[in-house]
């Protein structure tokens, strides 16, 4: 029953370059039978120390078109539909239109397109994940009606181009820091510095968010699995600690 609910599920994918393209290829691995996904850029050398798909010959290239290449490749593959303009107003209802999960895999930094998704699964009902990394940890948590906007501290109906000049306080929707990390390093990355990302961050990010994922398409099929973690608490898991749990 989970296997016919799998392969009769849609998710839309928005941003492949990190966490978004193991997470997609995770869920065609297990059988989900049609994947969105929307990514205006293309893959950089620097891409290559987390995403497997970041080989030489796909540098320069599409990332939403590289996901769908080697997506199809799999013996029973997904149907795989891409938008390469990436998450725009004129898009957006399509992408969405009978989705039964969204994946916001935007960059933080980019605040606008997290708004505009969430207020379109709004009107289309859709439930949202958004999963990250940071240092060898995962970071999960399950958004609905208003959750991208008060987690990100973004004032109701404030209009897109406004959201997109805002900072966002990282200490609202990231709460989870590794110990061995620094959040000035976060805070660095608003002012231009790269985000440090490692392929075992993303790994277990995937991995967390695949999980809550198919919580997500499975439930309701009298399967007495477990609810999706909805905000604002998170499920974190982190590799080099050993550490895990929920946290708010």
């Amino acid at each position: 029953a989970e296997q016919d609910t799998l392969i009769n599920s849609t998710v839309a994918i928005a941003g492949v370059g990190g966490d978004g393209f193991q997470l997609g290829y995770k869920l065609a691995m297990k059988g989900v039978g049609e994947i969105r996904v929307a990514d205006p850029e293309a893959f950089e050398p620097e891409n290559s120390n987390r995403v497997l798909a970041a080989t030489t010959p796909h540098v320069g290239r599409n990332k939403a078109e590289v996901f769908k290449e080697m997506v199809e490749a799999l013996p029973a593959s997904p149907k795989v539909t891409i938008y390469d303009d990436g998450v725009i107003s004129e898009n957006v209802e399509e992408f969405l239109y009978g989705a039964d999960l969204y994946l916001d895999e935007s960059e933080l930094l980019k605040p606008e397109i997290g708004t505009l998704l969430a207020r379109t699964a709004l009107k289309q009902e859709t439930p949202g994940l958004l999963v990250m990394n940071i240092g060898f940890a995962g970071i999960a948590t399950s958004l609905r009606g208003g959750d991208f906007e008060k987690i990100m501290g973004i004032p109701k109906d404030m209009p897109l181009d406004e959201v997109a000049e805002m900072k966002v306080d990282l200490s609202r929707c990231v709460p989870y820091i590794p110990p061995y990390g620094d959040y000035r390093t976060l805070l660095a990355t608003q002012g231009g510095a790269p985000l440090p990302t490692i392929s075992e961050g993303v790994d277990m990010a995937s991995g967390l968010g695949s999980t809550e994922a198919f919580l997500h398409l499975t439930h309701g099929i009298g399967n007495n699995r477990k609810e999706p973690t909805w905000a604002p608490r998170y499920r974190f898991m982190d590799a080099y600690t050993n550490k895990s749990g929920v946290i708010r």
